[in-house]
């Protein structure tokens, strides 16, 4: 017996967007959006201008090794392979979040200010481990229990920055965490977890 006509037209129809989803990521989203601008020296940074800066950048995607996203609240490349960059997606991972919204340089020896717009594909030269240890000119480490607002904690493996200082042992921490979570803020209990350790941006102007 032959098909309806309707299952007919509803199964090509559903071949057809298919098979344009299909061709939509043949172009990576970084190829289709992001560029290789120069970064813009800044005077000041501002811990209430990074907090902005990290909270528009959530729900958007993740790239390991990654460093570009368009603000537009949606993750473009949902369900890439994870832990690898060649997918090329949308999104930071955790230490490239971080070192665009601390606008620190390419240069590990230059403590300076450094705006990224968030188009703008880099990752920068660290690591969670990097940041972890204050490596670098414009980081240092800090005392757990005097970190507050975009300061940081990381881990040998994950780094995130508080977004609000809780009251009760955690944190409210904005992250890049991982294919399936994208980037956004959640309660964390880091602060306790000894195996992070406190981070601070150095050089804050206000």
């Amino acid at each position: 017996m032959k098909p309806p006509l309707l299952t007919f037209v509803g199964a090509f129809l559903a071949a057809l967007v298919l098979a344009g989803a299909t061709g939509a990521r043949t172009s990576s989203f970084q190829t289709a959006n992001c560029n290789v601008a120069t970064a813009q020296p800044s005077a000041s940074l501002t811990r209430d201008g990074a907090l902005n800066y990290a909270y528009v950048a959530t729900e958007e995607g993740y790239q390991w090794g990654g460093g570009c996203w368009n603000n537009d609240d949606i993750d473009s490349s949902y369900g890439d392979p994870v832990g690898v960059s060649w997918p090329q997606g949308e999104g930071g991972d955790c230490s490239g979040l971080t070192f665009k919204t601390w606008r620190e340089s390419l240069d590990t020896g230059n403590a300076g200010h450094y705006y990224w717009a968030p188009l703008r594909n880099v990752h920068g030269p660290y690591t969670a481990q990097s940041f972890k240890y204050g490596y670098g000119a414009p980081n240092g480490t800090v005392l757990k229990s005097a970190a507050g607002a975009m300061d940081g904690f990381a881990s040998d493996t994950h780094v995130g920055m508080i977004f609000f200082r809780g009251a009760t042992g955690g944190d409210d921490i904005v992250e890049a965490k991982c294919e399936y979570c994208g980037t956004d803020t959640w309660y964390r209990t880091y602060r306790s977890d000894s195996s992070y350790g406190g981070i601070r941006r150095l050089g804050w102007t206000g």
